[in-house]
């Protein structure tokens, strides 16, 4: 895989994981608790950010070091939805 590719998806995990756990909190503080569905997409989004995060590690003890920049960074591929 290439850096890029791998800085570009590590941000897109880490978005979609930002974005399902603020969905999370906000059904909690309202008292209502996740769907199915909805608690069925968290863990999937969970479940990747952090095999990226495994893979990051791995590579950093392989000594490559991945730069990723801040969030007004622009992407070439829109995210998801």
């Amino acid at each position: 895989m290439d850096v890029e590719d791998f800085q570009r998806d590590w941000r897109r995990a880490r978005d979609v994981w930002e974005q399902a756990s603020q969905r999370k909190l906000e059904a909690e503080a309202s008292g209502r608790p996740l769907s199915g569905p909805e608690q069925a997409a968290w863990l999937a989004a969970k479940a990747q950010f952090e095999e990226y995060e495994r893979l990051w590690d791995e590579i950093y003890h392989m000594g490559v070091v991945v730069v990723v920049g801040g969030d007004d960074e622009e992407d070439d591929e829109p995210g998801p939805a």
